[in-house]
């Protein structure tokens, strides 16, 4: 059996807590860059698991990381691509 691949979602907030969310890959590539696009104007992260739906406002957050992600599924958001982050 195939195994699905996954990815994820680390959703730091700015009281120090931290949210850990994996979910399938999802192949529409035109339906994820419309949902990241929605996502951004409406200020809040809608995330269905384990049969709810958490509803995540953006002034809640210090900051996501997202994985994997390839630059092309991003690129028109101005992504700045090949960075390093040290902390």
């Amino acid at each position: 059996m195939a195994k699905t691949l996954q990815r994820g979602i680390s959703i730091h907030f700015i009281d120090g807590t931290c949210l850990n969310v994996s979910f399938p890959l999802h192949e529409d590539k035109y339906k994820r860059a419309l949902m990241v696009e929605e996502v951004l104007k409406k200020r809040v992260l809608l995330i269905e698991a384990e049969g709810e739906i958490r509803c995540i406002p953006f002034e809640n957050i210090k900051f996501m990381n997202i994985y994997p992600v390839a630059a092309a599924e991003v690129g028109g958001l101005g992504l700045i691509a090949g960075g390093q982050i040290s902390e």
